[in-house]
This record gives structure tokens, C-alpha cells and sequence, in this order.
């Protein structure tokens, strides 16, 4: 009775912050199917990345994709945006310009924590934390200006009109808005999805396009969304059961609010992708005990939702990055980890990665790689052999 009790304010509460959803997708544990097994991957295709020190693209960057152009930022050791063409090849190297402190023996600053492209202007835009300015560059890295946005943003990203949306977080000190819509000089337009939180402050990535169109998600929030005609509006509701976050939450201290979610476990939304055919979810459950990581695929011609585990010990499908118009998750895969996979007793890889094994056994470098999905309808229609047939 006490569960349930919870499960109702949970519901009630995600009611409250976001209205009613378009769709509910329900996602409780234990989910028992294994991601590299899912009959909806029908063929998997790779390119592996060239460059010549090793490490320098890792798996857990952020990746974009514009067509054949594929952008990855080393927020780790060179602060750059690293342009990549279809083949593989690095065509650019992207960087902001480092700022001097004025103090001896102290390293230039130079920490470009977000960054976004725009495909209908062929630029990259760089947010800078240390001045709070975002710069803004062609796709060949030439500087053409920049511009102050009117709070630090979790995540930002510019629409076809040339406007910014600019996502805050939870708790953020500057705004109790979590979605802020600005010009192209940064003069705010709009605010919404107001939240008066005293929660332990939580920021994530929360932006992905498809086809101009602009998607939103929350990295503990129920809801997804579409900016359609200037306002959010709901897609998907998320249903973690128990696991919802209680009522109680938002009005916890930030202390009180992180000691709970970890003691009870929680679920996180680590990437939501959609197109035409597919929408595809990333998330992570989170205990004091460990971690545990799933993909769920919603395929809209069939209306079901698919659910599958990802082996948390080798992580080689962490998060795909981009849903291309032709049905593909992309993502950045390191080749051990695809070594990993291979010589698991607890993964069974199908005939189509046959291929991609066997080039992991020679490539170095970080690949990207895409996995076509078809509705189960086709699958169904068209099964695959068996690695002995």
C-alpha cells in the first residue's frame, strides 16, 4: 500500500510540472533482452576515426552529425571540436580562443563545457563557462562572432529562425525556469516549464534534431518534448513505476534529495533521439551500489515499445548520439570494447556484426558506428539466420 501511495504522488507530481503526455512508455525492472540481440538491428555499418594519437577521440564524447560531417568535442584534454567527414578523415580542428588570467604560473583558460551545431547556417557555436560567451564558428573553424547568453545553460541549441533555446537544469540559482527561448544576441524572448526546486542541482545535455526539428528531455524528468510553434509540448511520458521520483523530492533539501534517490535507486534519461519511423531513449538506473544501463526503441508504426539491457561491464553501445533518416543509431564505439563483446558468454552477437568484429581486431582508433533499425512488422517477415545457418 505504501508503494502504491508513492507510485500515485509520483504520478501526480510529474502531472503537475508537465501536463498529460502524448505517449506513456512503461520501463520497470527486471528487463530481460539484450540490446546487441534485438531483431529490430538488421545491419550495422562503421567507420573508424583517423587520427594519430591514441585516445584522443574517446567513446563518452559528445558526438553531432550534419549529413556527412561528423562533430566531436574533446572536453577533456584539448578543448576542441574535432570535424570528421564520411570517410573517417578529420577535415577541421575547432577551438575557442584561450583567455589569459594575468597570473603567473597558472594554466590559459580555456573550457568550452557545451557546444551545438547549426545545420542551416554550417556553424558550431561554443559555449564558454570561464566568460559566459558563446562563439561561434563556421564549419571550417573560422571565427565569425560571438555572443552572451543570459544564464549558463545546461545545454543550448539554435533554431531555423536563428533563436536560442537554452535548457537550465533543476535548481538552477539563475533562472526557476528550466527552458529559456532568446534571440540570436542572447536577449531573452520567453521563458517556460517554470520549477521551484530545493533539489540537489541537476544539469545534463537535453537537446537532439531531426529534420529541423528541435527535441527536449530532462536527465530526471518523466516527460520528453517537442518545441513546436515556439512552446514545449509533450511526446513521451517515461513510467519508471516505483522508481518515479516521490512527490516529496522538489521540496527536499539538496543533501536530503541526493542521499534518497541514490539509497532508493533511480532512473536518468541520458539521451532521447527521434525520426519519422523510431524514437530512441538511453537511460541509466543508478544505486549506491552500481549502475545499470538500457535502451528502449519505440516504433511508431507498430506502437510498442521495446525494452533491453546493455551488458553495464563493457558498455559498448553507450548512448547513441544521432537518429538518421534512414533509421540508424549512431554511435562512438571504442574497438576493444567490440573485442569485449565478441568473447562474452553473456552476449550473443548476430551475423551482422560479423564484420565490424572482425575489423576490431585491427583498428585502433574510436569508430563510428551505426545500426539500422526496421519495425518489428518487417523483422518478423524477414528473419534473420542464425550465426550456424
Amino acid at each position: 500500500m505504501k508503494h502504491k501511495k508513492i507510485l500515485i504522488l509520483s504520478l501526480l507530481l510529474a502531472l503537475v510540472i508537465t501536463g498529460k503526455s502524448q505517449i506513456e512508455i512503461t520501463v520497470q525492472q527486471p528487463i530481460q533482452e539484450n540490446f546487441v540481440e534485438s531483431e529490430l538491428i538488421s545491419e550495422i555499418s562503421f567507420i573508424p576515426l583517423s587520427y594519430e594519437k591514441m585516445g584522443a577521440i574517446a567513446p563518452d564524447m559528445e558526438l553531432k552529425v550534419d549529413g556527412e560531417n561528423y562533430f566531436i568535442l574533446d572536453n577533456k584534454f584539448t578543448q576542441s571540436v574535432f570535424r570528421f567527414n564520411n570517410q573517417g578523415e578529420l577535415l577541421d580542428t575547432i577551438t575557442t580562443q584561450k583567455r589569459d588570467t594575468g597570473q603567473k604560473n597558472l594554466p590559459l583558460l580555456n573550457n568550452p563545457s557545451k557546444f551545438s551545431i547549426n545545420a542551416t547556417l554550417k556553424q558550431v557555436e561554443i559555449f564558454n563557462f570561464e566568460n559566459l560567451a558563446l562563439s561561434r564558428f563556421s564549419y571550417s573553424g573560422k571565427k565569425i562572432d560571438q555572443v552572451f547568453l543570459p544564464v549558463a545553460p545546461s545545454d543550448f541549441i539554435r533554431d531555423q529562425k536563428g533563436n536560442y533555446w537554452l535548457y537550465t537544469g533543476w535548481n538552477n540559482k539563475e533562472s526557476q525556469f528550466r527552458l529559456i527561448h532568446a534571440d540570436k544576441n542572447g536577449k531573452v524572448i520567453d521563458r517556460q516549464l517554470r520549477l521551484v526546486s530545493k533539489c540537489t542541482p541537476f544539469e545534463s545535455y537535453a537537446f537532439s534534431t531531426h529534420n529541423n526539428n528541435i527535441y527536449l528531455w530532462e536527465l530526471l524528468g518523466n516527460s520528453t518534448y517537442k518545441i513546436n510553434n515556439n512552446t514545449a509540448v509533450e511526446t513521451y511520458f517515461l513510467n519508471f513505476g516505483q522508481k518515479n521520483l516521490p512527490a516529496s523530492f522538489h521540496s527536499m533539501d539538496p543533501y536530503d534529495s541526493y542521499i534518497m534517490i541514490n539509497r532508493l535507486g533511480y532512473f536518468s534519461t541520458k539521451k532521447y533521439l527521434e525520426n519519422d519511423n523510431f524514437a530512441y531513449f538511453f537511460l541509466n538506473y543508478t544505486t549506491e551500489t552500481g549502475r545499470e544501463i538500457y535502451h528502449v526503441i519505440y516504433d511508431k508504426k507498430t506502437k510498442k515499445s521495446y525494452n533491453y539491457f546493455e551488458n553495464a561491464g563493457i558498455s559498448a553501445f553507450e548512448k547513441a548520439q544521432y537518429l538518421t533518416d534512414n533509421d540508424e543509431l549512431v554511435f562512438l564505439v571504442a574497438p576493444r570494447k567490440i573485442r569485449q563483446l565478441a568473447t562474452s558468454e553473456n552476449d550473443n552477437l548476430g551475423f551482422q556484426f560479423d564484420e565490424i568484429v572482425e575489423a576490431a581486431n585491427s583498428v585502433k582508433n574510436t569508430m563510428i558506428v551505426k545500426l539500422k533499425l526496421v519495425s518489428a512488422e518487417v523483422a518478423e517477415e524477414n528473419p534473420q539466420p542464425s550465426p550456424t545457418e
